[in-house]
């Protein structure tokens, strides 16, 4: 399988850019950091987000991802395998929560279908 790459995701405005995404399995997604401060890219699940400020009251990381972008043009990039959805949010600030979807790229079997 070939890898598709995708994005980036941008961290800026103590905000992920964009916040939703849909991709196809094998899709490469890049985050960079826009700005001079550290964020996290941390999968897991969020709860609690607060309709008002969008602060989360809880997260739980689960593992499937995990980078650390030190300052303004650091990347992380990640490979999506498996369909899915895939919640993330920057461990530092609580407002910093999004979400990739992962869905199956049935292009090759069209071609099998009668």
């Amino acid at each position: 399988m070939t890898s598709t790459p995708a994005g980036p995701v941008n961290l800026s405005s103590l905000m992920f850019h964009p916040a939703m995404t849909t991709v196809k399995v094998g899709t490469t997604v890049t985050w960079r950091n826009d700005e001079p401060i550290t964020h996290t890219v941390t999968s897991g699940r969020f709860e609690g987000v607060d309709e008002t400020t969008g602060l989360r009251s809880s997260q739980d990381p689960d593992g499937t991802f995990e980078a650390k972008l030190d300052g303004k043009g650091k990347t992380f990039s990640f490979t999506f395998t498996k369909p899915g959805t895939y919640t993330y949010y920057c461990d530092i600030h609580q407002g910093m929560n999004a979400t990739i979807t992962v869905v199956a790229d049935n292009t090759s079997q069209e071609g099998n279908k009668k």
